[in-house]
């Protein structure tokens, strides 16, 4: 190694200063021991403390990033050694605070390790990371000793830089102040952090030094108060404002669930108070006493000042959302011209901001309809005309001069709503004004008029052709065009009419400047009926496309303006075709929530499964909340779920005659109709049924939705489906009826009212069962039995039939049953009753073992039908628990219902008196029935197999 670069590192290691001067030179101001470790001057000197020659070796350029072999850099090796004020000049030269050598040691972990509080301390506070972590995992906090801890857990001196916050002493905060202990709380009192203590005692130069610095705006102390908390008790406007704009939660509570508000409240702050309502304080919230802050307010004053700017900033606050429902709830007479605190923006003022051009409509009408005022200025001196004006919001300026807003109103630096509208380019609201004679003559503080401010040449050109006058036609082409074309857009048709008939040839003109749009691009857009009628009428081209391949049906749809769009497909609009990007009309209308555009595309032909460049269909486009739109492009899909789930308004919108029966092919081939029924929706059905809902419609197994209303027990819907014709007997794939089904299923009063409407109790299905095989419940065998006991004639009217009470005990009697009644059948017996008049003895039929027949008198059945008791009746009547029997007896002894007047009575006369269930009903009606015949035709069940006819 040269002996002059020896000299130089030993001159460095020495600290001898006036060698270095001598020796460095450019060439060698970063060169390396190759000898030792590779160190370079500076590492030497910044290795054993010379600071001086540190200090001169920064000012000639040394590099502070060089790395030894060791990967270390000078940072290093004097925060190593403890070297405060070296390293305090390398950080000065951007030394890496987080360097790390070849084991992943930084500066900090190094002067932990060694016990430098000082240099760890300066390290901490130009954003050493302490948890960095070496090669061996294992950061500097794990590698501290007992004197470098404290200052990498923040306990290092960290009552000094309490009560510097707490004073406000700038200069020894800035001096303790690290990463690690901008958070720490006090060992004692209120274990305040320092920013608790800076807003506590209105330091608002330490809040905002400690915010830069990374304090927490949401850190708690011992009693869960933030330091909003603090700002806010003691009435300190500024510093809680500093807080809120760093994130400060305005409704955070402490441990009795005070929040800032409360706090301000009851000590009448009142300028805290109005800040936190600005910035959307609850004063619904309660403390753990259940009181609000209106409840603790210090006076009744302040309690009715809270009350009014709650009302008036939830107002603003609503109008800046949109919010139709909230702005009804806090618009009042007292409210709606409430200016905000700082800004002075009222409703009005708000509502210009609005981008929904529907919302913003309407909120204005609101607004005036209440009586807000018009040319109220804010702080800024400026009226809602001129926000208006700058926003290009025309229909709300024609509102405006409406409700007789001062046209020519200067704002604070003497300009009128047209400079605003002439600085921001807007050719229409400086059409508007114009129109509406404002003055274009006036002169702005700074002696300029709307034409001086003018930011286009379409406002120049409109500024210098208007002279308060109507529009002046001359036969220069490109003034026409722009007269057109603005015409098209703002819906002056009579601009339009005079342009076209004084050069026709513009009706196909373009917008050079703009998207290449032609005028009917911009009358479609803008939902200028009249203008699109005419221009059509001139020859206007419905497939002429601007920059982005946009055709004018594209722009109807995507804004919604659904005669437009019926007007262009009427012309010839093509609802398939797409812009640049694969985009069709229905895209657009999909997008945008347009379900009646998205109606009259479909109708036309739009192809819902089309794809645009992304892969994406119209129905991918579909937002959330536009659910009809999503059911409208999902077809018939949609119309059978929504007849699945019962949701008729949505379904109202859908269903037309063509989709009214559409089925569902990858399930049952179910139409809606056999959904509704089956899910039991009526209002479905009836819908359905009066829209042309086919109701013998079968399914894959053959199931009409009478089956289905049967199986699941819907009397309701059955009724309905029956009114409706639907085939009583109809039978599926395997032949079961709607009878077997609801048999099968113990439908008591589906199956009475199946058979009230010509029910079939014979047929069979395809395994030869009849519905009474299939039943199991005892009411439903009993309705069967009645009515199978009706021979059934297929010459004979229903008047005509034969009725007897029947008892079966085989199951050969079904085949008997089913038979023909038949005066020559061998196998029955036919016998003459006396009269029903007549108290005679009356002759029954008993069976023989060998099948012959011989004839009884029973005079003692008789008797004891005559005399029977209500128990004795009641137990007659074979309830299926004896507690039920009991509540009857109990309601009949209630009501004074005796058997004379039972026998009067009916199904809805035994559902009035509190006998809901049909089953009951229905066993004491059999019962009654049963009474009667053995009083007044003694005969009674036959105990074995035969069957009796009495001819009625």
């Amino acid at each position: 190694m040269d002996e002059l670069l020896k000299e130089l590192f030993e001159a460095c290691r020495n600290g001898d200063l006036i060698k270095v001067k001598k020796l460095i030179t450019p060439e060698n101001i970063n060169a390396q021991d190759i000898l030792g470790r590779k160190s370079t001057p500076l590492h030497f000197s910044s290795g054993f403390g010379r600071r001086d020659v540190v200090e001169y070796l920064l000012s000639q350029n040394a590099n502070v990033h060089m790395k030894d072999d060791g990967g270390l850099i000078p940072l290093h090796n004097a925060a190593s050694f403890g070297h405060a004020e070296v390293v305090q000049l390398l950080l000065n030269h951007h030394s890496n605070v987080n360097a790390l050598d070849s084991w992943n040691y930084s500066p900090l972990a190094e002067a932990a390790s060694k016990g430098k509080v000082d240099v760890c301390h300066i390290l901490l506070q130009h954003g050493a990371d302490p948890n960095l972590k070496n090669s061996d995992g294992k950061s500097a906090l794990d590698l501290a000793d007992s004197s470098t801890r404290p200052v990498l857990t923040g306990e290092y001196r960290k009552d000094e830089l309490l009560e510097a916050a707490r004073a406000g002493n700038e200069e020894k905060l800035l001096s303790l102040l690290t990463l690690a202990n901008v958070n720490c709380h006090a060992s004692d009192g209120r274990k305040s952090t320092p920013l608790h203590l800076a807003a506590g005692y209105n330091r608002l130069a330490i809040c905002k030094i400690l915010l830069e610095r990374g304090a927490d705006v949401s850190c708690k102390d011992k009693g869960g108060l933030v330091p909003l908390h603090n700002a806010a008790s003691y009435g300190h406007c500024e510093v809680a404002e500093l807080l809120i704009q760093h994130g400060a939660q305005i409704n955070a509570s402490d441990l009795w669930q005070y929040t800032p508000i409360h706090e301000a409240a009851s000590k009448s702050r009142v300028d805290v108070c109005t800040l936190l309502l600005t910035h959307g304080a609850d004063l619904t919230l309660t403390n753990c006493h259940g009181k609000t802050a209106l409840d603790i307010a210090a006076s009744r004053e302040l309690r009715d000042r809270i009350l009014y700017e709650h009302n008036g900033y939830s107002l603003l606050n609503a109008v800046q959302q949109g919010d139709l429902h909230r702005i009804k709830k806090f618009l009042t007479n007292e409210t709606i011209n409430f200016q905000h605190f700082k800004t002075g923006d009222s409703p009005l003022h708000v509502a210009c901001t609005l981008s929904s051009t529907k919302h913003r409509r309407q909120i204005f009408e609101m607004l005036l309809r209440r009586g807000a005022l018009i040319n109220v200025l804010n702080t800024t001196q400026i009226a809602p005309i001129h926000l208006c004006a700058a926003a290009d919001h025309s229909d709300i300026l024609d509102m405006l001069l409406k409700h007789n807003a001062d046209i020519n109103l200067l704002d604070g630096q003497g300009q009128t709503a047209l400079h605003h509208a002439a600085k921001n380019g807007h050719t229409n609201a400086c059409r508007f004004l114009i129109t509406h004679r404002i003055d274009t003559r006036i002169l702005s503080s700074c002696g300029q008029t709307a034409l001086d401010l003018a930011s286009s040449s379409i406002v120049q050109q409109l500024l210098m052709t208007y002279e308060n006058e109507k529009v002046i036609l001359t036969p220069n082409v490109t003034d026409l065009q722009l007269q057109l074309l603005e015409a098209s857009k703002s819906g002056d048709v009579d601009v339009v009419k005079r342009v076209l008939t004084f050069n026709p040839s513009l009706v196909n003109c373009r917008d050079a400047q703009g998207r290449n749009s032609t005028p009917l691009h911009f009358a479609a857009g803008y939902n200028r009926l009249q203008v699109v009628e005419y221009l059509l009428s001139a020859g206007a081209d419905v497939t002429a496309r601007d920059k982005g391949g946009l055709v004018p049906l594209h722009n109807s749809c995507s804004y919604g303006h659904l005669e437009v769009t019926a007007l262009l497909l009427k012309h010839g609009a093509s609802p398939q075709v797409t812009d640049l990007w694969k985009v069709t009309p229905l895209h657009e209308s999909a997008a945008k929530g347009k379900f009646e555009i998205c109606k009259l595309l479909i109708q036309n032909g739009a192809d819902i499964n089309k794809k645009n460049r992304d892969g994406a269909i119209p129905l991918d486009l579909v937002k959330e909340r536009d659910s009809d739109v999503a059911d409208l492009l999902r077809g018939d899909n949609a119309i059978l779920e929504l007849a699945k789930k019962g949701n008729l308004e949505r379904l109202r919108k859908l269903l037309t005659p063509e989709n009214v029966n559409c089925r569902d092919p990858l399930g049952r081939n179910s139409t809606p109709l056999h959904l509704a029924a089956g899910y039991n929706h009526y209002e479905i059905a009836q819908f359905l049924l009066e829209n042309g809902s086919n109701p013998n419609a079968v399914d894959k197994g053959g199931l009409i939705a009478l089956h289905n209303a049967s199986s699941f027990g819907h009397v309701d819907v059955a009724t309905l489906l029956i009114n409706y014709h639907s085939d009583i007997n109809a039978r599926d794939n395997w032949s079961y009826t709607p009878l077997h089904e609801a048999a099968s299923k113990g439908r008591t009063q589906l199956c009475s009212l199946l058979l009230a409407h010509g029910a079939n109790p014979h047929l069979q299905n395809q395994e030869n069962q009849t519905p009474i095989d299939l039943a199991t419940a005892d009411d439903v065998k009993s309705l069967l039995l009645d009515a199978m006991s009706i021979p059934i004639s297929p010459t004979s009217s229903p008047g005509n039939r034969y009725r007897t009470t029947l008892s079966l005990t085989t199951r050969e009697t079904t085949s008997i049953l089913g038979a023909e009644t038949n005066d020559n059948n061998p196998s029955r017996q036919r016998l003459t009753s006396a009269s029903s008049q007549q108290h005679s003895t009356i002759q029954r039929h008993l069976s023989i073992g060998d099948g012959s027949m011989s004839l009884v008198t029973d005079e003692e059945r008789r008797e004891q039908a005559l005399h029977m008791t209500m128990d004795e009746f009641l137990s007659l009547c074979q309830f299926q628990s004896s507690q039920q029997q009991e509540s009857i007896r109990e309601l009949f002894e209630r009501e004074h219902i005796t058997l004379d007047i039972l026998a009067e009575m009916a199904h809805n006369d035994l559902k009035d008196i509190g006998i809901v269930a049909y089953g009951e009903r229905h066993k004491l009606l059999k019962g009654i029935e049963r009474l009667y015949k053995q009083a007044k035709d003694p005969w009674s069940n036959i105990p074995e197999r035969g069957s009796v006819f009495i001819e009625l």
